[in-house]
């Protein structure tokens, strides 16, 4: 039975930087000797690709180094569980973190690594007043406890303002690390959603090529606020960008394109059913519904061109089938069309039709051409709404308005919150079926609130993962609680309007704390106190709960993964993940126990029958004597379960 401490790789976080070192050993076993890393002869293997030169395009600013670093510093803390906090503990997958997102990004990386469709944040926008940081980034947790005032302050903690010299340093020291670790979560059609202003926008977007490649940039939207800043001393801005990355853009184009359904398409539908059902035939239909359309004033200029309707009621749209291109087309797309009743020739286009000679039979074959009255009017083709739903994501986006009315209706004070309609869509667009969607500058809860109503939208069945760090902001009332009263508020919101019975409308809430496990701190002034207070390796004030996620933690298993319970010896037993792991945290296991015990967990393993290979873990200090943990642990590889550990 091995022992797990606060040193084993099982109870930190990942070691990013070992495991780029290994990722080099399988790639370049060469390059190393004695385990150590040989830059010259790894030079030699890369092929020249290696450029010494000092000098080179990039964004550089004084702590970059740092901040590089610190995104590779493993985490030894933890996220303890606040059942009473939450809704619907017992069957939510959702999640609402409290604490430092640098810290929780490091400890969610084994649980959540690959796993995120989409990461939607809205940080800190550097005007000068709104971001708080601590000076010293050595201790992310104690720094968390600081800003919360759980501890007393020891360091200065201040806000980041324009008068000092490192405005944009402090700015781009906090995001570096973050960003660096938020691209590991990425799923490989992941993509990340940036809101940004015009302080930081120009370094924000070289900072995201640095980290996540130009190649994987997908471009930057305009969100058109549509009310310019009144306080301007130049231009009045009016709106605010969305840089889009991709984690490997070429996946995401092959796999899940980046596109949206058009805004109007179902309404338009919907008004052609009613015009055919309300009027005698499709030419009366055709003049109801163009009415209609008309009446209409937010409809985009293509959603606004389906004013047609087929002799079978379809609605669609004439596009010209010229060739797109400058230069001329080859011979082949020169071929005339002929018009079914005169029997000659239709005009061809100047440089040619869009389409292949195959592709143009196929298309009359099947009703997709529609000829003019008579021969002398250019053919175009016809495109149904209903195969043709979607369309590519716009670089402008307007949405003006805010959501200070739903705030004040809820009794919430909170400045600014984005527009949970425009960030509903955002996600709709971008994400769908049971994507996790994860924010981790979450502020009021807008992004969780939004995926519950991109849920309604859509039928999808998507997840939120949301981090604030919860320090105390307007009227004295920590963010934190604000994210979750918000959350509380929009369920119900939600629910009462949609009358919906069914769906994930609940979320758990975990806080940032150090680890459950005792880690070696000697008082040299009474040694012996310190040693015997080590003797149990896990924390007295932390809870089996505590203990228990923790473990899920740092084996890299889910948050929300189902846990069963069952009494074997007396004895509580979880099993987690169907018997992935088995855990029981009983704080006495007497020799007399260990038997019992050893073999009711087998036969209940034997029951569950787990997919892979399982961990049993117990609390160390628990054994009444060697023989009990001895005899305990002999029992358990009888019966298959060899991989032992105890905390």
């Amino acid at each position: 039975m091995k022992l797990l401490t606060d040193q084993d790789s099982e109870t930190q976080s990942p070691d990013l930087v070992a495991e780029n070192i290994e990722q080099l050993k399988i790639l370049f076993p060469e390059a190393f000797t004695e385990a150590k890393l040989d830059f010259e002869v790894l030079k030699q293997l890369l092929g020249g690709v290696v450029d010494e030169r000092e000098e080179k395009y990039g964004l550089n600013w004084n702590g970059k180094r740092r901040a590089r670093q610190l995104a590779l510093t493993p985490s030894t803390g933890t996220l303890r569980p606040c059942p009473k906090e939450s809704v619907d503990w017992d069957t939510t997958r959702n999640l609402m973190i409290e604490g430092d997102n640098l810290e929780v990004l490091k400890l969610l990386q084994k649980s959540y690594a690959g796993k995120v469709k989409l990461i939607y944040i809205d940080p800190p926008y550097n005007t000068g007043k709104d971001f708080v940081y601590p000076d010293d980034f050595r201790d992310n947790i104690r720094n968390y406890l600081e800003l919360t005032g759980q501890m007393e302050a020891a360091r200065k903690i201040s806000s980041n303002t324009e008068t000092s010299g490192r405005f944009h340093t402090d700015w781009l020291n906090m995001m570096y690390p973050r960003l660096k670790l938020a691209r590991n979560f990425l799923h490989e059609t992941g993509l990340i959603v940036i809101h940004i202003d015009e302080h930081e926008m120009h370094n924000l977007l070289i900072l995201m090529n640095d980290i996540f490649g130009e190649e994987n940039y997908l471009g930057t939207c305009i969100w058109d606020k549509r009310n310019p800043k009144g306080d301007a001393r130049g231009v009045a801005y009016q709106h605010e960008s969305l840089l889009l990355y991709a984690r490997d853009a070429e996946i995401l184009f092959n796999k899940a394109p980046l596109i949206r359904q058009k805004r109007n398409a179902a309404r338009i539908l919907d008004s052609a059913a009613r015009a055919i059902a309300t009027t005698k035939n499709i030419e009366e239909a055709t003049t109801a519904f163009r009415l209609w359309l008309k009446k209409q004033t937010d409809l985009s200029g293509g959603e606004a061109m389906y004013n047609r309707l087929s002799p079978d009621g379809r609605v669609y749209r004439l596009v010209s089938m010229a060739w797109p291109n400058k230069k001329r087309a080859p011979d082949e797309y020169f071929i005339p069309l002929v018009h079914p009743a005169t029997g000659k020739a239709c005009p061809i286009p100047e440089r040619g039709w869009r389409n292949p000679p195959e592709t143009m039979q196929k298309l009359l074959a099947n009703g997709l051409i529609e000829f003019g009255p008579d021969h002398t009017t250019q053919p175009q083709r016809r495109y149904f709404l209903e195969e043709n739903m979607n369309e590519n994501v716009p670089s402008i986006l307007p949405y003006g308005g805010a959501d200070d009315d739903l705030f004040s209706s809820w009794s919430i004070a909170f400045e600014n919150p984005k527009p949970v309609n425009f960030a509903a869509d955002l996600i709709t667009w971008m994400s769908s079926g049971d994507a996790i969607v994860m924010d981790f500058f979450a502020g009021s809860g807008t992004t969780g609130h939004a995926t519950w109503l991109a849920n309604v939208r859509d039928g999808g069945n998507r997840r939120f993962v949301l981090v604030e760090i919860g320090h105390v902001g307007q009227n004295d009332t920590s963010i934190a609680d604000i994210t979750r009263a918000r959350l509380r508020r929009a369920r119900k919101d939600i629910k009462d309007e949609s009358s919906l019975s069914v769906g994930d409308f609940g979320f758990r809430v975990f806080t940032l704390a150090s680890s459950n496990i005792r880690a070696w701190e000697p008082n040299q002034e009474n040694l012996a106190q310190t040693l015997e207070a080590s003797i149990d390796h896990l924390k007295t004030d932390r809870t089996e709960a505590d203990i228990l996620f923790e473990l899920l933690l740092k084996l890299g298993l889910d948050l929300c993964i189902p846990i069963e319970l069952k009494h074997i010896a007396g004895k509580t037993v979880h099993s987690i993940g169907a018997g992935t792991l088995l855990v029981c945290l009983a704080e006495s296991i007497s020799n007399n126990d260990a038997e019992p015990l050893a073999l009711g967990i087998a036969d209940w393993h034997k029951t569950l029958s787990p997919a892979g290979e399982s961990t049993v873990v117990f609390r160390d200090s628990a054994f009444a004597s060697d023989v009990a943990k001895t005899n305990l642990t002999a029992i358990l590889e009888q019966h298959g379960l060899a991989n032992i550990r105890s905390l």
